[in-house]
C-alpha cells in the first residue's frame, strides 16, 4: 500500500506524543445524565473559527460499530454494524451530506461489523477501498461473500498487518493485530490508533482479554496513551486493568446499551472515566488535534 510505512520508521515520532498528558475534552451541556461524571462543559466548541479539525462520529445505532471519520476533505467508515440497520445509518449520513467513503475499514468478518458495508454498497454508495486484516487467500464465509461483491463492483481492498502506517486527510492510522490462529475472530480483530496533532483514540473493535495481554506484552506501553477510548468488543465485558491504565483515557465511548454494559461501566465508574453509550444517540466528538469536544445527537 502506497501509503503504508513500517511502525519502526514513525517511533521517533510517536513515542514523543504518546508520552504526552491526556488532552483536554469539553463537552456540550446535556440533558442526559451521560457522560455520568463531572466534566468541563462549553456551550460551543473551543476551536478557531478558522481551525482544520478532525471529526470522530460513533452513529446511534444502539449496537454495534458504525464509525465515521471525518478529515482533511476525507471520510472513513469503520465497520458498520448489522444490516437490518441501515435505516439508521442512512439517516446519519443524510444529514451529514455524506454520499461515499474514500475507505471503508473492516476490522473483522463479524455481521455485525460487515453487513452494513456491504448494504451501503450494495445501495450505490460511492468506495475508494476497503481495507481490512484479510487477504485474497483468506477464507471466512462472511469475508468470501464480501470481497465477491468488491470485485463485482470493482472496488480495490488491501490488506493491513501489524506495524502498518496509514495517512488519511492529514491524521494517521497505526494497525494492531494478534494473528494467531488458534485466537476467536474477535480476538483477530485490527486495533487502529487514529492520532490527528497530539490528539489520539484507540479503536479496538472487539479484541477481548487474550489480545489486550498481548498488546501489554509486546509493545510499550506508552503507544496506546489516548484520549478517548473506544471499548471493546461493545463493553460486554471489562477492560483489562493493565490495558485500561495504559490508554488512561478522558472519554470512553460505548457502542452499545448502558444495561448491556454493567460489569464495564462499573469499572469506569470507579476510575471516575467519563462515558456516552450510542443507544441514546449518535456521539460526536471533534478536536483541532490540541483539545477536544464532544456531544451527543439524541435518537428520535
Amino acid at each position: 500500500m502506497k501509503k503504508f510505512l513500517l511502525i519502526m520508521l514513525c517511533m521517533a515520532f510517536i513515542m514523543p506524543l504518546a508520552a504526552a498528558d491526556t488532552l483536554p475534552v469539553y463537552h456540550a451541556p446535556s440533558k442526559l445524565s451521560a457522560p455520568y461524571e463531572t466534566v468541563e462543559e462549553k456551550d460551543e466548541a473551543p476551536f478557531a473559527a478558522d481551525a482544520e479539525t478532525m471529526r470522530v462520529d460513533y452513529v446511534g445505532i444502539r449496537q454495534g460499530d458504525c464509525i465515521v471519520i471525518r478529515v482533511g476533505g476525507q471520510t472513513m467508515l469503520v465497520d458498520g454494524g448489522e444490516g437490518w440497520r441501515v435505516h439508521n445509518v442512512e439517516k446519519y449520513l443524510e444529514q451529514n451530506n455524506i454520499k461515499g467513503f474514500d475507505v471503508m475499514f473492516l476490522t473483522h468478518a463479524h455481521d455485525d461489523h460487515l453487513e452494513m458495508q456491504e448494504e451501503l454498497i450494495k445501495k450505490g454508495y460511492c468506495v475508494g477501498k476497503v481495507i481490512s486484516p484479510y487477504t485474497e487467500e483468506d477464507n471466512y464465509s462472511l469475508w468470501n461473500g464480501y470481497k465477491k461483491l468488491l470485485k463485482q463492483k470493482n472496488i480495490p481492498f488491501e490488506t493491513v498487518k501489524t506495524g502498518d502506517v496509514m495517512e488519511f486527510g492529514g491524521a494517521t492510522l497505526t494497525f494492531y493485530r494478534w494473528d494467531n490462529k488458534k485466537q476467536t475472530m474477535n480476538n483477530h480483530s485490527v486495533t487502529a490508533l487514529l492520532q490527528y496533532g497530539e490528539a489520539r483514540v484507540m479503536l479496538t473493535a472487539d479484541i477481548g482479554g487474550e489480545t489486550q495481554h498481548w498488546l501489554m506484552d509486546h509493545f510499550d506501553h506508552e503507544l496506546f496513551k489516548c484520549d478517548i477510548y473506544k471499548a471493546a468488543h461493545h463493553g460486554r465485558t471489562a477492560a483489562v486493568g493493565e490495558f485500561l491504565t495504559a490508554m488512561d483515557p478522558a472519554l470512553v465511548i460505548v457502542t452499545n446499551t448502558k444495561s448491556s454494559t454493567a460489569t464495564h461501566d462499573n469499572q469506569l465508574n470507579r476510575r471516575n472515566i467519563p462515558r456516552y453509550y450510542i443507544s441514546s444517540g449518535t456521539v460526536c466528538t471533534e478536536t483541532d488535534g490540541a483539545q477536544w469536544y464532544a456531544w451527543i445527537e439524541p435518537l428520535e
